[in-house]
């Protein structure tokens, strides 16, 4: 039997080693990928250095790394020792101060931590605690997230982090005997906002003294591992759900806003408050799950009650055609939501959705201007949620090829003030990605224990100067061919009109969707024309041009 496993074992081992080297491909013509570098194991964060121009990761450890890019290489920059966290889930630069968040475990309790380390003439860096907590109670469970993503607004005004849940789905976690009765505490389960020049905060494990403290942002955020503005100011983070097949969520994450998390996950009612539930009735619940067979999905009467008076925020509706996969809660049948007409909140169970980023500054060009883009840790598996890729063995996303980057096109209603997304693969052959971070219209990702690669999109072109909605032909004049520039964040069907000066249509263009386009002019007469684009329909905008 041993032999049997030290077999089995080699054969897991080069089966994913080999898929550590399957490279990573595009999905479109107009995208490339390149390796980078094999970064060391257990990599949890990457961000780019403004200063340096230098990327920097972290491993789960606290190491903190920088990458060479033009020589495929990583130097070790910091430690634990250094910064004084031993568990790193947060990464970002503000200009030239490094800023970290995560926690220092001990055996039977935690305490959460940021930190910054001021970059010094010399090169290095001086290290201070800015925030740190009382010690709270761990569990032994995976649902313990502790702090992780940590990033800053547009303004440089605030940092923005995570104290995630530890429980799964508000259960109840003892750690072994010790904490009878106990599911989430005061520090878990919520996203906090401190100043960014802040410094020697406390936040005590207390309700009363962190609702009087002011830095609570937003609650019922399980574990929001990566989050992101986009152009508008407004911050998204990601969630993943627990063992029970609930999608995984992306949220606009609101000031005072609660998220639902234990009582409401993914779009779906946590059944565990329900006193009556039966787990083995469930077609959410797999019954080779785990969690299932360690009686964590029991019947729970005391399972606390919602928050009085709170109406919770739910997830952002995806409207397909990826990560898009749900299950019927009453008959537990797979369905796809861009097929069902059905949105998902938001994402396909399981996937694990990290490296959430937003072309909020419009540098990535074509079809993928100014989207979101996140990944899935987890690889994709069967009907059941099975594959023999998974880590630990846990549920993988079902019928799902997961290992993607995902493109997250925003929609926003305004009346009910409430986003939604359409989403579209864009790139794939990924093994537990952790995260991404954009330098111009590139995307770095980072693999727990694989490559780091770099996803090469079109570059946005620039704007012609002076341009305006009453000036999107250039240049004028022109005597062979003019560019057309008019911003089209929602890719909506658009052609132009050539008129005559007395108003007559001499010609009209093909239907286009991009920003950018070229037409060639030089059949037409000298003269003055008009030139108007038209959408829906309608005029957006028009101008008067001149052919030389």
């Amino acid at each position: 039997m041993k032999l049997l496993l030290i077999w089995a074992f080699f054969l897991y081992a080069t089966l994913i080693e080999a898929l550590h080297a399957q490279r990573v491909y595009p999905l479109f013509n107009d995208i490339s990928v390149d390796s980078v570098l094999k970064p060391k194991t257990f990599a949890s964060k990457i961000a780019f250095d403004p200063v340096s121009e230098h990327l920097f990761y972290t491993t789960a450890g606290g190491t903190i790394y920088e990458v060479f890019e033009n020589t495929q290489s990583d130097s070790l920059r910091y430690s634990a020792l250094d910064h004084g966290i031993n568990k790193v889930q947060g990464l970002c630069f503000v200009d030239s101060t490094l800023f970290l968040s995560g926690n220092i475990w001990y055996t039977n309790t935690g305490i959460g931590m940021v930190v910054k380390g001021v970059l010094q003439p010399n090169g290095s860096r001086i290290w201070t605690t800015i925030l740190s907590t009382s010690a709270y109670p761990t569990s032994s469970s995976s649902g313990d997230h502790g702090f992780t993503g940590i990033t800053a607004d547009p303004q440089k005004e605030y940092l923005y982090f995570s104290g995630g849940s530890r429980t799964s789905f508000g259960e109840v976690e003892t750690n072994n005997g010790l904490y009878p009765g106990l599911r989430e505490q005061a520090l878990t389960s919520k996203i906090f906002r401190i100043p960014i020049d802040a410094a020697n905060i406390y936040l005590n494990n207390d309700s009363l003294d962190l609702q009087n403290s002011g830095y609570v942002f937003a609650e019922g955020t399980r574990n929001a591992y990566s989050m992101a503005f986009n152009a508008q100011n407004h911050l998204f983070a990601i969630d993943n759900a627990g063992e029970r097949d609930d999608p995984e969520e992306l949220n606009w994450i609101q000031q005072g806003q609660h998220y639902g998390f234990p009582w409401r996950i993914g779009g779906n009612a946590n059944p565990l408050a329900n006193p009556n539930y039966d787990a083995s009735q469930d077609p959410l619940i797999n019954p080779t799950n785990g969690a299932f067979l360690a009686g964590h999905f029991d019947a729970d009467p005391l399972f606390p009650a919602a928050p009085a008076g709170v109406v919770f925020t739910e997830p952002i509706a995806n409207y397909g055609a990826a990560a898009d996969y749900y299950k019927e809660e009453a008959s537990g049948q797979i369905k796809k939501a861009s097929e069902s007409g059905v949105p998902v909140r938001t994402f396909t169970a399981h996937r694990s959705p990290l490296g959430l980023v937003i072309d909020k500054d419009q540098a990535i060009g074509g079809a993928y201007k100014g989207n979101g883009f996140v990944l899935s840790f987890m690889p994709g598996g069967d009907s059941t949620g099975f594959s023999p890729l998974s880590p630990w063995g846990s549920a993988c996303p079902f019928v799902d090829p997961s290992r993607e980057l995902v493109m997250l096109r925003f929609t926003f209603d305004a009346a009910n003030n409430a986003y939604g997304i359409h989403t579209t693969n864009v790139a794939t052959g990924f093994y537990l990605p952790v995260d991404a971070v954009q330098v111009e219209n590139a995307i770095y990702v980072i693999e727990n224990n694989g490559g780091l690669w770099k996803i090469n999109f079109p570059a946005a072109q620039t704007p012609p100067s002076g341009f305006s909605a009453t000036n999107f032909v250039y240049p004028n004049p022109s005597n062979s061919g003019i560019n057309l520039y008019f911003p089209n964040p929602n890719q909506q069907k658009r052609h132009f009109e050539l008129l005559s000066l007395d108003g007559k249509v001499i010609y009209q263009s093909a239907d286009f969707t991009t920003e950018f386009y070229q037409s060639d002019i030089s059949t037409f007469s000298q003269g003055g024309y008009y030139i108007r684009l038209i959408a829906d329909g309608e005029i957006i905008a028009r101008q008067k041009i001149v052919i030389n």
